[in-house]
């Protein structure tokens, strides 16, 4: 090749690349414009009347769907505490019969085929396995509380724990571990065992404090939670640790509350609420793991809380809650702050209650 044949051939390569890289740049920059809109179902426990205690919002429309449409099958009394399966087809609750004997339900999404699953008389806090098949639950009976499985196609229940007043379970996303708290051994610590309640393992053994309120990262790789003082100011922190237990740290260190640890979908972020430094209120906070960075969402008179988050990981919903004006209401926000935007309010249907972003 002589010299103008291979400045010729040097040049359009160069200028191949030149419009390779623009071509690169210009569709990172429309990627990165794009606007993402919140998508998807909120679910919302709440009671309009004896008949609707569940709804569903569509969160492009606002819309709001009571469940079951018709009203019947009746929903047992003070239905709350719920919780889904991986897919969001079905749910756990907990609810009330006549005499007041606290009992486990399941349901589908829509409200159909609702079940009463466990015997009772007081039993709490259902959490469905990922897969659907199995519901763990929290039985109280003298003022202790034990840990209960039933498994949910056969209606077959099985005592998991004795009654040390062990409480929240929580599962690892793969189904094969459960993380709880229990006073068996003074404080409240963290333990976790396998579904059928063997292979026991406590995880933590911190000393005057109480660790509260765990929930494994979407990747099963951390376990986030809360740790509250019993003695000095009490106040309570987000920590974090490895699923196995190793590498425990603080997150969150100050002299105010931060509650109930909420993990994204994509394991990146933590959003917990932080009390106001009066105990009159409350916000959303939301803590990136990469950089170890804080961030403030809301900036509430009265009380912000129950953030959850949208499949994407992009927004927050969550409650805002103004006694002094006898308002309850639902919100959505950006992950960085920005775009907060009301869903709904209406003093009528007690938002707050209970929501949950189904996946």
């Amino acid at each position: 090749m002589n010299g103008s044949k291979w400045f010729m051939a040097s040049r359009r390569l160069i200028v191949t690349l030149v419009l390779i890289l623009m071509t690169t740049f210009l569709l990172w920059l429309g990627i990165s414009n794009i606007h993402f809109e919140p998508y998807g179902n909120i679910l919302l426990a709440f009671q309009a009347d004896d008949q609707r205690l569940f709804n569903l919002m569509d969160v492009s429309s606002g819309e709001v769907s009571p469940i079951p449409a018709g009203g019947e099958p009746r929903l047992p009394k003070n239905a709350h505490q719920f919780s889904s399966s991986g897919d969001g087809k079905r749910l756990a609750f907990a609810g009330a019969t006549e005499g007041n004997v606290n009992k486990i339900y399941v349901a589908n999404t829509d409200g159909s085929n609702v079940l009463a699953i466990s015997s009772g008389p007081r039993d709490s806090d259902p959490q469905m396995s990922p897969d659907g098949t199995t519901i763990i639950f929290v039985r109280s009976s003298n003022y202790f509380s034990a840990l209960f499985s039933v498994d949910v196609p056969s209606g077959q229940e099985t005592q998991l724990t004795d009654f040390t007043n062990d409480l929240e379970p929580a599962w690892s996303p793969d189904g094969q571990r459960i993380v709880f708290t229990t006073s068996r051994d003074g404080f409240q610590e963290l333990y976790t065992m396998s579904p059928d309640g063997s292979a026991l393992q406590r995880m933590t053994t911190n000393e005057l404090q109480n660790d509260l309120h765990a929930a494994y990262s979407p990747d099963g790789q951390w376990i986030a939670y809360m740790s509250n003082y019993s003695v000095g100011d009490g106040t309570a922190e987000i920590w974090l640790m490895r699923a196995d237990g190793s590498e425990q740290q603080r997150l969150t260190e100050n002299d105010v509350d931060d509650l109930y640890p909420i993990w994204s979908p994509d394991s990146q972020k933590i959003a917990f609420t932080r009390v106001h430094a009066d105990h009159h209120g409350s916000d959303i906070t939301v803590y990136t793991l990469a950089g170890r960075k804080q961030l403030q969402l809301t900036h509430v008179p009265e009380y912000a809380y129950d953030p959850q988050w949208s499949p994407d990981s992009r927004w927050l919903a969550y409650v805002e809650d103004l006694p002094s004006k006898h308002e309850r209401s639902l919100h959505l926000i950006r992950v960085d702050g920005s775009e907060g935007r009301l869903l709904a309010t209406d003093p009528d249907l007690h938002i707050g209650w209970g929501i949950r972003w189904l996946r």
